[in-house]
């Protein structure tokens, strides 16, 4: 799971297609739900026969798409986390243009993704700035999201 790259620790993650992504460990623990996982040392697979791949936080619920898009967000994010200056108005503009710029199908995943993954910030976004609804009496906000994208279940 962990390799070391030009001093920055490396995480692979394997899509529900089977594909795999190396992030740096900081991008990855963007989402609370790999964070525990990570720092629990809960990645080990026991379904998984080959050494190699004991070693890889398996999620079973994104696709290799949205999770480069998920971590794509978390990348351009983890530096607000680390306390280091980030223009908060250029990152205003990345967030609406990262929205803007994504399809409406991978939108819909990419919210499931967020929620699953646990990325509060990005479900954040997501709210805010792809959904100018308020929410609907007697629906939990997932639902009113899933309506207004028009996402099956």
């Amino acid at each position: 799971m962990f390799r070391t790259m030009s001093s920055k620790k490396m995480i692979t993650l394997k899509s529900l297609d089977g594909q795999t992504l190396e992030v740096e460990e900081a991008v990855a623990k963007k989402s609370l739900m790999i964070k525990n996982m990570i720092e629990d040392d809960d990645v080990m697979d026991d379904d998984v026969e080959d050494d190699d791949e004991d070693h890889v936080v398996h999620l079973r619920k994104v696709t290799h798409k949205v999770l480069e898009k998920a971590m794509e967000y978390c990348k351009r994010h983890v530096d607000e986390d680390e306390n280091k200056v980030v223009n908060e108005n250029e990152l205003k503009a990345w967030d609406q243009d990262f929205v803007v710029k994504t399809d409406k199908s991978t939108l819909c995943n990419l919210l499931l993704a967020a929620y699953y993954l646990n990325i509060e910030s990005l479900l954040l976004l997501l709210s805010k700035n792809a959904f100018h609804h308020k929410t609907s009496e007697g629906k939990k906000p997932m639902e009113d999201m899933r309506i207004l994208l028009e996402c099956q279940q």
